[in-house]
């Protein structure tokens, strides 16, 4: 460019979209760890406890506890995060999540204990992804929410992938508590360093469940399968895991962890794409036979000595079993009026945190009394199954919204009320990270 001239309009886009990637960069890095911290809960939990001689049903339980203090902390944290701020409420929820990993070796094999400590833990994990989302969410300009959205969804999963195989190096005494409290605490580096100011709070407001039934039913059996299900899986795999590889059980949770959330990474954007394409819930209710269909064969091969097939299956069960919310989330913005859009994916996430308080303890039940560990992909087929039936029901008594009328399909963690402000729908149409630029 010569000296004096002006820069192409081009190159002042691509420097800010870049800009707006650099201020969210420390607020993605700090909850990729936290990803990888709840993920490494989940393995810590399932196989100290099935060490100790606690069964599957009562791993469930303390499963179901964790979920409870997770949706207790997306309801309440941004009351306290309103109060004191997003970075004080960080460290305060960081230290807490800490004090509960290194003090679960003190109850050994209590159930109790592991609830109540693990619902602090939950409820931690939430007010963190609480005070975190709804940063990127008031720091994403508008044009950008959607790629920033993606973007995040994307570099989050490797910590949530990443955190098991690191478990599974040191697990052994003492040192997988210390890990798992070194992951909270490491979360909390970037947010104490950065220089940046903090945002007015967003949360949204969620909408009750009687007005999300009679404008997105589909939605909401969608939304409380997956949190039923999905949970489940996601806490209970490794029990599966040990029965699976008992010689390797941490080693081979790790890896079939990876295979669903791989699974459901590459799963995720050609349905959500077919989504824009059909009518929604035709797309949940395939979305929903593909995962039951790979739930059965995780549990008809939890006895074989099949590695490579179980972690097919696995692949396949992710694909189709973790997309289908973001699919209902979809489903419930067509139905909603713009300036409610954000109300309604924040009712959808409580819909979906009820399920995963309910699921975890059935899904135990169930591995406690069936062979092994089938239960666990026994359950999920048969939520699925009804899941898919519920849809198809859906589509038989009531029309599909007008292909002109819906929101573009978009990314929708089940993390936290704060979520919905990254959200781009109900704003103008942008790109998103898998779409060409929007022209100038």
């Amino acid at each position: 460019m010569k000296p004096g001239g002006r820069r192409p309009i081009g190159t002042r886009t691509a420097q800010g979209q870049l800009g707006a990637y650099r201020d969210v960069l420390a607020l993605v890095t700090a909850l990729t760890l936290l990803q990888g911290a709840m993920a490494a809960v989940s393995v810590v939990m399932s196989l100290s406890l099935l060490k100790a001689g606690v069964g599957a049903s009562g791993i469930g339980l303390v499963a179901s506890a964790y979920s409870a203090g997770f949706l207790a902390g997306t309801l309440i944290a941004p009351l306290e995060i309103a109060r004191i701020g997003h970075i004080r409420a960080f460290t305060l929820l960081a230290g807490v999540a800490a004090l509960v990993a290194l003090s679960l070796p003190v109850v050994r094999a209590s159930v109790p204990g592991w609830a109540i400590l693990l619902s602090l833990a939950g409820l931690a994990a939430s007010g963190m992804l609480t005070a975190g989302e709804s940063w990127i969410a008031n720091a994403a300009p508008p044009q950008s929410r959607g790629a920033i959205l993606g973007f995040y969804h994307m570099v989050s999963k490797a910590g949530a992938i990443a955190a098991p195989f690191l478990v599974a190096s040191a697990m052994s005494g003492l040192a997988v508590f210390m890990l798992v409290a070194a992951f909270f605490i490491a979360a909390l580096l970037p947010i104490a360093a950065t220089n940046r100011s903090q945002p007015a709070l967003f949360a949204a407001s969620p909408f009750g469940p009687r007005r999300l039934l009679r404008a997105a039913p589909a939605s909401v059996f969608a939304a409380l399968c997956a949190g039923a299900v999905n949970n489940s899986v996601a806490q209970l795999y490794p029990v599966y895991a040990a029965d699976f590889q008992p010689g390797d059980p941490a080693g081979f949770a790790a890896r079939l962890n990876g295979a669903i959330l791989i699974g459901a990474m590459l799963g995720l954007w050609p349905i959500g794409l077919l989504s824009d394409k059909l009518d929604r819930r035709l797309v949940i209710a395939g979305a929903a036979a593909l995962g039951a269909a790979a739930a059965v064969g995780l549990a008809v091969f939890a006895g074989a000595n099949s590695q490579g097939i179980v972690l097919l299956f696995a692949g396949i069960f992710g694909a189709g079993s973790l997309s289908y919310y973001a699919v209902a989330v979809a489903n419930a913005a067509d139905r909603a009026r713009p300036e409610d859009i954000t109300s309604m994916m924040a009712g959808i996430l409580v819909i979906w945190g009820a399920g995963s308080i309910a699921g975890p303890p059935v899904a135990g039940a169930l591995m406690q009394v069936l062979p092994g560990a089938s239960g666990l992909f026994i359950f999920a087929s048969l939520a699925l199954g009804l899941l898919c039936v519920t849809c198809l029901s859906r589509i038989a008594i009531s029309p599909p919204v007008p292909a002109d009328a819906r929101e573009p399909f978009g990314v929708s963690p089940a993390t936290s009320l704060a979520i919905a402000g990254i959200d781009p729908r109900g704003d103008a149409q942008q790109p998103d990270l898998f779409s060409a630029p929007a022209a100038n």
